[in-house]
């Protein structure tokens, strides 16, 4: 079904062949727009000629950025630099040339990394800056905030047209099942698929208490497809379900979708994060009018299937 406000517009979107952005592209092409996918071998997002050649060659009237440098804790432990330099630099080449070229809406991806570790719960959006964002993705989360400032000082300045989207994790079909960078579900997935086709047992990471907020990759490319042509401003809105759910329920929901009966253990030796975290999600509902669809008890056994599927191709 066609969109009136975006059928026939060309949108770009940076990222569009990784994990949210092909849902994205997906979305956006079901509501009748020209979908320009972006991935890192096209363009180099990091030098200004060649983010300029990209908006000359495509020209679009609404961007979606998407595109990020991310990776495993390892990875962001040993690189901090260059998660906080690649990040803000590829957002900042973005929004510049995305201004100079006229384009009617920037959709800005962020993260809930940007949060600092003791903001109040559920996370409001205006408490963004209460405190430094920590952790092995600290560096990422503030390169996110200075795109955060970025959107509100060009409409401030030029009156440029942006919004900015802070995801909760994302999870479902094609996310990343890769041992050194996947997240909690994909990874948890993965380890109960092997043990129950391996008969094994399964040891878990820490006490399974943290608990976390998980939003489905349909529900988040709806989202960023609302954006697009929505009446909201810079102003950073969280996506999520405002859900909060222990590390422990996920495993059950993982298990029970996997059938797998054997035994499984707690290493309380091993670091589990931030104690709890989830959203309070009022303003992308009245903003966006945008509501979570996808409950786990749903999106855990899809993906659990799409997974299984994958490993039989």
């Amino acid at each position: 079904m066609t969109e009136p406000g975006l059928s026939g517009r060309t949108v770009l979107v940076t990222g569009g062949r990784g994990f949210l952005g092909r849902h994205v592209c997906q979305q956006l092409e079901a509501a009748g727009a020209i979908v320009v996918a972006i991935g890192s071998g096209d363009y180099d997002l990091t030098e200004q000629s060649e983010v300029r050649r990209m908006f000359c060659e495509v020209n679009p009237s609404i961007v979606v950025h998407a595109a990020a440098a991310v990776g495993g804790i390892g990875a962001n432990v040993a690189n901090p630099g260059y998660f906080l330099y690649a990040n803000a630099l590829m957002g900042l080449m973005v929004l510049e040339e995305a201004r100079l070229h006229g384009v009617d809406r920037f959709v800005l991806v962020s993260t809930t990394c940007a949060y600092p570790r003791d903001a109040p719960l559920p996370l409001s959006e205006d408490d963004v800056w209460l405190g430094a964002p920590v952790g092995a993705t600290g560096p990422y989360g503030m390169a996110k905030r200075l795109l955060h400032e970025a959107c509100a000082t060009y409409q401030a300045q030029y009156g440029f047209s942006s919004v900015v989207l802070m995801l909760a994790n994302l999870y479902g079909p094609e996310d990343n099942f890769d041992d050194d960078s996947s997240h909690v579900i994909p990874a948890l997935i993965k380890r109960y698929v092997s043990a129950n086709g391996e008969g094994s047992a399964v040891t878990n990471w820490g006490t399974g208490r943290a608990t976390r907020e998980f939003l489905h990759v349909t529900d988040a490319a709806r989202a960023i497809v609302l954006a697009c042509t929505a009446d909201v401003g810079p102003q950073p809105m969280n996506i999520g379900t405002g859900v909060e759910t222990s590390v422990a329920q996920i495993a059950q929901h993982v298990q029970d979708a996997v059938g797998y009966t054997g035994e499984v253990s707690w290493d309380h030796s091993k670091p589990e994060g931030q104690p709890r975290r989830y959203l309070d999600v009022t303003r992308a509902r009245d903003g966006l009018g945008f509501e979570a669809a996808v409950p786990l008890s749903e999106g855990i056994p899809e993906t659990v299937s799409w997974f299984i599927r994958s490993q039989k191709q």
